[in-house]
């Protein structure tokens, strides 16, 4: 029986992640364990290559490529117990492996796969009216993080990394039109017109933008950040302030804690989660404690 599975994609990290797959792959084979890697060439390709995995009972599945892989392969394994997820890095955001301290080094990341322990984090899993159902390791957006989330995933941007997000979020700003909406959570109710909403169980998104500075990855509870709108000159202030969280302190923005989420939106709005879009509202987002066994670092 196979040890592991290691699903990459071959074309995140401008290529890059093919070769290191394979470096990990020779390294794991010649540490004496046995499994085989599997290459994306499509969307959905990584969740198959996951289900597909856990269904002939193999328990560690390894994660190359970026945010979206990652995401992919989550939706593959989520609902399956006593499965652990290894990760290495070689996408543009790559803000899980921040969260759990995953090196951005290649070879410090396979490392991580021999020398690593395993540990619970949070899982997020969203639900639409519709019935649709995904899961989600880092934050879901709604509103203009939303649609700048959507500008950067088409990669029509010239940039890469932390750099595509901002040239999405500035090529954003003129055209937005702020929806209603109303929120519920275990802090009541907010209703009324917003920038964003951003709910989270790690601190950062787009590579590096601290949107809940506060969050744990592995303490139950979602961290909220309601922004209402705001001129386009305070956003791209608070833009700036997202690199440390500094934005908390502004009067428009407001942080909150919850187990679960209820949004509705006027007109209907599509959520975003790890970059990737979700469903559309209404839709219910919940957290799963420790409903995620990741290795990271000693």
């Amino acid at each position: 029986m196979d040890d592991f599975i290691l699903i990459a994609n071959p074309i995140s990290g401008k290529g890059k992640a093919k070769a290191v797959a394979e470096q990990a792959y020779t390294a794991l084979m010649a540490d004496g364990c046995n499994g085989e890697i599997k290459l994306t060439t499509g969307s959905g390709d990584a969740t198959r290559f996951a289900q597909e995995a856990v269904s002939n009972e193999i328990q560690w599945v390894i994660a190359c490529g970026g945010d979206g892989t990652l995401h992919e392969v989550v939706n593959g394994i989520a609902t399956v117990p006593d499965v652990i997820l290894g990760l290495i890095p070689c996408g543009r955001g790559n803000d899980l492996a921040t969260a759990v301290r995953i090196p951005r080094q290649p070879q410090q990341a396979i490392q991580t796969l021999f020398t690593g322990k395993s540990r619970f984090i949070d899982l997020g899993y969203v639900r639409s009216e519709k019935g649709s159902e995904h899961y989600f390791t880092t934050i879901t957006t709604c509103g203009y993080d939303t649609e700048v989330s959507r500008r950067a995933a088409a990669r029509t941007t010239p940039f890469s990394g932390t750099a595509s997000y901002v040239y999405a979020a500035i090529a954003t700003l003129f055209q937005y039109e702020c929806p209603s909406v109303r929120i519920e959570g275990d802090f009541g109710v907010y209703e009324d017109s917003i920038l964003l909403a951003a709910t989270g169980s790690t601190k950062s998104y787009g590579g590096g933008f601290k949107i809940v500075p506060d969050a744990q990855f592995d303490d139950g509870l979602f961290d909220v950040c309601i922004i209402r709108p705001v001129s386009s000159f305070t956003v791209l202030r608070l833009m700036v302030t997202l690199f440390w969280g500094g934005h908390v302190s502004h009067p428009a923005v407001e942080i909150h804690q919850t187990r679960s989420l209820k949004i509705e939106t006027d007109p209907p709005v599509m959520l975003y989660a790890d970059g990737e879009p979700m469903c559309e509202t209404p839709a219910t987002i919940e957290i799963i404690k420790h409903g995620l066994t990741v290795l990271v670092p000693s």
